[in-house]
């Protein structure tokens, strides 16, 4: 009497069995999808990329005015000095936007 047990190099072939297909059933994509993703990109990507850019365009000079300086004794506080420049500036700083204690805006 033989028992009906796999074989070692066979055993694992039970468990690909459902998962790995061999090449000729393997999933290939159609035209449909190709078709559809170019046809996304056409009529709604580059659409929408366009009318940002001109809204972007548009309103490129429409920035709010700056707000006024109030000096309040717990905004900027500089317990030492920055280690570059003359130690008011920080290391982003920008001339516009951003004030310096006790000078104000620089442009």
């Amino acid at each position: 009497m033989q028992a009906n047990l796999p074989k070692i190099g066979q055993f694992g072939h039970a468990f690909r069995r459902g998962i790995v297909r061999p090449a000729s059933e393997a999933h290939t994509p159609g035209e449909a999808g190709e078709k559809m993703w170019r046809n996304i990109t056409l009529f709604v990507g580059l659409p929408s990329l366009i009318l940002s850019s001109i809204n972007c365009y548009l309103q490129k000079n429409d920035h709010p005015p700056r707000p006024e300086i109030i000096d309040y004794p717990y905004m900027k506080i500089l317990n030492r000095p920055f280690p570059w420049g003359d130690g008011k500036h920080s290391l982003f700083h920008n001339p516009k936007t951003n004030y310096i204690p006790g000078i104000g805006y620089e442009e």
